[in-house]
């Protein structure tokens, strides 16, 4: 010890070493002075070291902060009570209960403290459970979903859970000791009162009944109902009710939803009994289940014997086949599907309909049964025959009048072709060059004119003429005409595709005539060798047509004086386009014109 004891202390030693608790004593600056001999056999250390401050050496590190508030009561002269762990011999740590009070001398002056250590492991863990148990408790009912409600044997709310306030709108410390039908459960539906005797959930009360899976309207704090599905329990105490529990949760959203799926279903009756167009409802072997009026005026039968039939009882019998292999491919692999076909009523007329199907399948996908809407085409059969004939007897006439302008083609070609003939043999007797090549250059127009009849009486339709063909067909022949070796002058033709009508081939075809003679009589004087190239491009509706050659070039002569250039000009403004001479070498043309 850091000081001897007096004789006092001496006995109080011996009276503390027979006691079961640990005690202690310690001098001013709160060192040790004492430990009973329960305190030395508790730590298995000899009071040496347990001595000034060794005692601490026992003590667990967490446990500084009690022993803080220990050294400041001590610092003040109080009593104090505080809790930490003690290491046993066998290194056990138990929780002490430590007391001390201030101890003072016959003079009155302070001399330290006189403490004991109670061992309350037991206590403290019980209570440690307790509070964890509780913490768990707490944790669920914070967090729960359901609004959570304890009353005790009155009706009086002792704890409201955060979901509970949220649903109703109530703070927990406004509800606690309010018997809460009167906060939440005050009046029915129509607004007249409800008295807690009348109230099933108030029997938990009077007879100690459970309730479970309640649906009732209860009331938020403004008055707004709120539909619950709620379960009461009691909480019991020597065979008495002392409180109950009341867990409630918020079905309002299914209500709505129910309510909705209601007034869905009204309508679909609704619509169903009153469609405008047939709907029925067949199991997978073709038995009709359920079917509306208006299904029931297209086949012209009464309810009660369609619904004792199936659909291939009243199919007519060249579309039952297409009809039962449609239901099996819906039955196998649950495809909708639409089908034409024909019903008939019991005096043999026949109906004809438009079936669209579709298939309704169980929680797996499984087809269950075929839903159908059936739309009666019995009219639009009839119209569609009537046109099919009316179409018929126009393509008879359409065929005939192609037969007959392609004949009329045929025999203008023939007559042109006459005067060609005429023409070249007028020019052969005359003696005359400028005779000759102005009856030459006629029946080059006559003979473009021609191509143009040849191609149309060959082409399959009558509407349009491919004017790429007639360049390459008139430009060989002009070459041919004007007698030039294919080696001394070449040819050369690069051309989209154009559709072009009669009334614009004719006039076209004369001004390419025109253009390409030129450059085959004018371009390649004194045998001179080169080529002519014709184009025809096409982009969008405008094609631009072109003509060259690589002669020495071309001085166009008057307008007045040259026959060619004169009806050149007549035929661009009759086709609305737009002719351009590009300067040499050579002479090149551009026709720019529009597709009508």
């Amino acid at each position: 010890m850091t000081e001897p004891l007096g004789p006092d202390e001496e006995r109080f030693r011996a009276l503390a070493d027979s006691a079961p608790v640990l005690i202690w004593m310690s001098d001013i600056s709160m060192g040790g002075i004492y430990f009973n001999r329960a305190w030395l056999d508790f730590t298995g250390r000899p009071a040496e070291r347990e001595a000034g401050e060794g005692w601490r050496e026992s003590l667990h590190p967490e446990d500084l902060a009690p022993l803080e508030a220990a050294q400041a009561a001590f610092a003040v002269r109080q009593p104090f009570q505080v809790q930490f762990r003690l290491r046993r011999h066998d290194g056990i740590w138990r929780w002490m209960l430590n007391s001390g009070k201030p101890r003072f001398d016959p003079t009155g002056g302070f001399a330290g403290y006189t403490g004991s250590c109670v061992d309350i492991t037991e206590r403290f863990e019980a209570e440690e459970d307790a509070r964890r148990q509780l913490r768990v408790m707490r944790t669920i009912t914070d967090n729960a979903v359901e609004g959570m409600f304890l009353m005790d044997a009155r009706g009086r709310v002792s704890f409201v859970n955060p979901a509970a306030e949220r649903m109703f709108d109530w703070k927990s410390d406004e509800l606690f000791g309010e018997i809460l039908h009167d906060k939440l459960h005050y009046k029915r539906v129509d607004g007249s009162p409800f008295s807690i005797r009348e109230c099933p959930l108030g029997r938990v009360f009077t007879n100690g009944e459970t309730l479970n899976e309640h649906e009732d309207i209860f009331y938020r704090r403004d008055g707004t109902p709120v539909h619950v599905q709620c379960s009461i329990a009691p909480i019991r105490s020597n065979g008495r009710v002392d409180g109950a529990v009341l867990v409630v949760h918020d079905i309002t959203y299914r209500k709505q939803a129910e309510e909705a799926l209601r007034l869905s279903e009204d309508l679909f009756s609704a619509i169903f009994r009153q469609a405008i167009v047939g709907i029925t409802e067949i199991d997978l072997t073709g038995r009709f289940l359920m079917i509306n009026d208006r299904f029931c005026e297209i086949v012209g039968r009464p309810r009660e014997e369609v619904l004792a039939l199936r659909t291939q009882d009243i199919t007519h019998a060249d579309d039952v086949p297409n009809n039962m292999a449609m239901l099996e491919r819906a039955r196998a692999t649950g495809e909708d599907y639409q089908l034409e076909k024909r019903y008939l009523h019991p005096d043999g007329t026949v109906v004809w309909v438009h079936n669209s199907v579709s298939v309704v399948r169980d929680s797996d996908g499984r087809p269950l049964h075929l839903v159908a809407v059936v739309r009666d085409i019995t009219e639009q059969k009839r119209v569609e025959a009537e046109m099919m004939r009316a179409n018929q007897d126009l393509q008879s006439a359409l065929t005939e009048r192609e037969v007959l302008v392609k004949e009329v083609h045929h025999r203008v070609k023939n007559n042109l072709q006459v005067v060609v003939s005429l023409l070249r043999l007028q020019a052969s007797r005359l003696r005359d060059e400028v005779g000759s090549d102005a009856l030459r250059e006629s029946l080059n127009r006559v003979s473009a004119m021609s191509t143009i009849h040849e191609l149309l009486y060959r082409s399959t339709t009558m509407a349009d003429i491919d004017f790429a063909e007639v360049l390459r067909t008139l430009t060989a022949n002009l070459h041919d005409a004007y007698g030039h070796n294919e080696d001394r002058v070449a040819m050369i033709v690069e051309t989209d595709p154009v559709p072009v009508s009669m009334d614009a081939a004719v006039p076209l075809a004369l001004i390419a005539n025109e253009l390409i003679s030129n450059a085959f009589k004018h371009g390649f004087p004194d045998d001179a060798e080169g080529s002519v190239r014709v184009g025809l491009v096409r982009d969008g509706d405008t094609v631009v047509l072109t003509v060259s050659d690589t002669g020495p070039g071309f001085v166009p002569p008057k307008r007045s004086s040259s026959l060619g250039l004169m009806l050149v000009d007549r035929l661009v403004r009759q086709v609305s386009g737009e002719l351009e001479m590009e300067p040499p070498p050579g002479t090149r043309y551009r026709l720019k014109f529009t597709l009508e």
